[in-house]
């Protein structure tokens, strides 16, 4: 499991489009006599032209999207976590982030609107480089965090948007469903058994 990733399941996360989207996922990789012969319980005995087909939409795949952050289990909401995503070559410290906040709230952890900072190196997380990485700045309440989404930061003078860390990480989990699909898709028609790692 990578950093970061809590394993465990929120009710509040359970977005019925995700199984649907990944519903449809399978289904558009069927063709019609595939699906028939589902329907109706028979062994499917896939054709050359599919596996080809569902070898080269997981290769595509891969090529467009070769950093796909893994998930065990779907994400922990966190509604009152903000993100700022930063360029690997900013390089900002916890002081200079720290700094950008307290000129946006002052006081902003003595008071304890501002429970913590962490930073998350997303090209180590995902084994890539020139990623963006990101600030997860945990306040506690709604109404600093949408003072905070409205301001943004600007650390050393560089303004940087805030975001809910949320809407982030379930774009990542759905890159990951629509991955690990493709790829047992791609097992089961070679015929061989999905691993874990899917």
């Amino acid at each position: 499991m990578q950093p970061g990733v809590q394993p465990v399941c929120s009710p509040t996360m359970g977005d019925p489009t995700t199984h649907r989207e990944a519903g449809a996922l399978l289904m558009d990789l069927e063709t019609p006599e595939e699906t028939q012969a589902r329907s109706l319980g028979r062994p499917i005995k896939p054709s050359r032209q599919y596996l080809r087909r569902v070898i080269a939409e997981y290769e595509a795949l891969d090529r467009e999207l070769p950093c796909i952050r893994k998930f065990s289990t779907q994400p922990a909401a966190q509604p009152l976590c903000l993100c700022m995503e930063t360029l690997p070559e900013e390089d900002f410290t916890h002081l200079e982030v720290l700094q950008a906040l307290e000129a946006e709230l002052p006081g902003a952890m003595e008071s304890g609107r501002v429970h913590s900072i962490r930073f998350e190196n997303m090209n180590v997380i995902c084994g890539t480089a020139g990623r963006r990485n990101r600030w997860l700045i945990a306040v506690t309440d709604f109404q600093t965090r949408s003072r905070l989404l409205r301001s943004g930061l600007s650390p050393r003078g560089l303004a940087h948007q805030l975001v809910r860390h949320d809407d982030l990480l379930l774009g990542d989990y759905r890159l990951h469903l629509r991955r690990s699909l493709a790829r047992q898709r791609m097992l089961e028609a070679l015929g061989a058994e999905p691993d874990e790692d899917s």
